[in-house]
């Protein structure tokens, strides 16, 4: 046997038996399952001057699976909307307004605010918060 042959035929055992040996184990998919936004209930003026009438919003990590470590910082992937789009704007800029929702006229009670971020696999979490403006 030429010795390329046999040494690719060597290291493709290896890879073989190095397979085998994984013996089924599974591994952790590390993602994101839950996300809190804060603050949770918010309640401005959209008469105030600005920036009174705006209220800033952060989503952060709050469950992953086990062994999964993530920095519990502000998720600046985060994606914001509003359920009221006639009274409030929210920001998806990434500068000093990233989530802040601007009140530019009463709702007829709490909007919802929502962020939505990339679980990691292809999915997406979300959760709300509440946004009065009176």
């Amino acid at each position: 046997m030429h010795p390329y042959r046999l040494i690719g035929f060597i290291v493709s055992l290896l890879v073989f038996a190095g397979l085998l040996g994984c013996g089924g184990k599974t591994t952790t998919m590390c993602k994101i399952t839950a996300i809190r936004v804060s603050p949770a209930t918010a309640t401005v003026s959209h008469t105030a001057a600005p920036p009174a009438n705006a209220q800033h919003f952060d989503a952060f990590q709050t469950a992953a699976p086990a062994g999964c470590a993530f920095q519990q910082s502000n998720l600046t992937t985060a994606t914001w909307s509003v359920s009221d789009t006639t009274n409030i704007s929210i920001s998806n800029v990434h500068d000093a307004t990233y989530g802040t929702a601007t009140c530019n006229g009463a709702t007829t009670g709490a909007a919802t605010v929502t962020a939505t971020v990339p679980a990691g696999d292809g999915t997406n979490v979300s959760n709300t918060a509440s946004l009065t403006c009176n």
